[in-house]
């Protein structure tokens, strides 16, 4: 493990570095989004403050970016060319570029969503859901392009056409779902603890893999995934409170207790199991074909690094299936691996989480050697006697407590697994 955990670092490093000197930055072709926007119509060279283009006196056009810059998706800035008229209307809008995940936002690019801006007043607060229709799993993403828009357009409306616009209270336009998620990751780590003392609680955990479908796969759609991970890599945080929640709290508790997410929280993961459990007799697959195919994840891995990492292509490396099921967006291909995923466990426990999930072989790549975790035969993971740490997810079923704890001694400094 440690072998494998060195080389992929490297092959990590080494791809970002080549990315960032290979990389070209995009040159966007603002005339031709012009054109789009305002067929036959002449515009003047793009100057002022903030810059602009001019159709006689009633019409100015603008890339957002160049106005505003603060406001962020989940993958950065989305950079929109508007056009507004002298009374504060928007008579046109189009996506020049952005880094979102093609799954959650594919119909926010339509001409249909886009139009639904069209003759909005900068006076208007553009709200989702109220002045501006929202995208069913796409929040964060739908919200920031609202804000674009909106910030921009007050932007120009007062400094070309010096129209007035009432200033609102600075209130962040988020919703609720990071507070829904901090509770739910709270219970799961109240239930992880308590567990480790009395398999008493071992049931808090199938409510926590219940609630982890409902609410951070149906309702939030936001389950962690290795394109945060390549964002945060390649400096492109968001800054939704829902996404360093995500981030933050699931890097924190691959810290503290291993594979805690997969185990407790991860909505796919949990379909697997309550899918593997129902009484279907399960494939004996011999120890070693085992170990060979839970490799697997490890190269996909790398792979996926090399291909994102190089080419700065984020949506290089999505092909998680919980990104596609939860999203309600995918290709054939895409959709094919979620179904061969999710009847696969009705034969072999977790198959996707022991032979393919990129998360599952980042969290296992860092997870910290720890004691007390024999495994058993009705081990949700098919783990074998005293596997690898980075096999297991968490579920106390096995936990005992190693002879350091019960005779009341401190636990052994952090170290990561050889």
């Amino acid at each position: 493990m440690r072998t494998l955990r060195i080389t992929l670092a490297i092959i990590a490093i080494m791809a970002l570095l080549a990315g960032q000197l290979l990389r070209k930055e995009q040159v966007l072709d603002e005339r031709a989004a012009l054109a789009e926007l305002a067929p036959g119509a002449v515009f003047s060279g793009k100057n002022g403050s903030p810059p602009h283009y001019l159709y006689g006196r009633d019409l100015a056009a603008f890339n957002s970016f160049d106005v505003t810059t603060a406001v962020r998706g989940y993958a950065g800035p989305i950079k929109v060319m508007i056009a507004l008229g002298r009374d504060g209307t928007i008579k046109g809008i189009k996506i020049l570029e952005h880094r979102e995940t093609k799954n959650y936002v594919h119909y926010m690019e339509s001409r249909t969503y886009l139009d639904r801006y069209i003759g909005k007043s900068v006076h208007n607060r553009f709200k989702i859901e109220r002045d501006i229709d929202g995208i069913t799993r796409a929040t964060v993403s739908v919200e920031a392009l609202a804000r674009t828009v909106r910030d921009s357009s007050r932007v120009v409306a007062s400094n070309v056409f010096g129209i007035t616009v009432r200033k609102e209270k600075n209130a962040a336009a988020e919703n609720y779902g990071w507070a829904w998620y901090t509770l739910l990751f709270a219970a799961a780590a109240a239930g992880y603890f308590l567990s480790r003392r009395s398999r008493n609680y071992l049931r808090l955990r199938d409510a926590t893999m219940i609630a982890g479908v409902l609410v951070i796969g149906i309702y939030l759609s936001s389950p962690f995934s290795i394109l945060h991970i390549f964002n945060l890599a390649m400096l492109r945080p968001s800054f939704s409170l829902l996404w360093l929640m995500i981030v933050i709290t699931t890097l924190l508790s691959v810290a503290v207790a291993g594979r805690f997410y997969c185990g407790w929280l991860c909505p796919f993961g949990a379909l697997s199991e309550f899918i593997g459990r129902l009484p279907v007799s399960k494939w004996n697959i011999p120890r070693e074909q085992d170990d060979r195919w839970r490799m697997v994840k490890y190269y996909l891995l790398g792979a996926v690094i090399l291909a994102v990492f190089l080419t700065q292509r984020v949506d290089y490396g999505n092909y998680e299936t919980y990104v596609t099921l939860f999203s309600l967006h995918g290709n054939t291909l895409t959709w094919a691996l979620v179904v061969l995923s999710l009847l696969a466990n009705f034969r072999i426990e977790r198959f996707w989480c022991r032979f393919l999930c990129p998360v599952a072989a980042l969290n296992g790549l860092l997870s910290r050697k720890a004691e007390g975790y024999p495994s058993r035969n009705d081990c949700p993971m098919a783990n074998r006697t005293n596997p690898m740490i980075s096999e297991c997810v968490r579920c106390n079923r096995c936990y005992s407590l190693p002879k350091q704890e019960r005779e009341g001694v401190a636990e052994k400094p952090f170290t990561i697994e050889p």
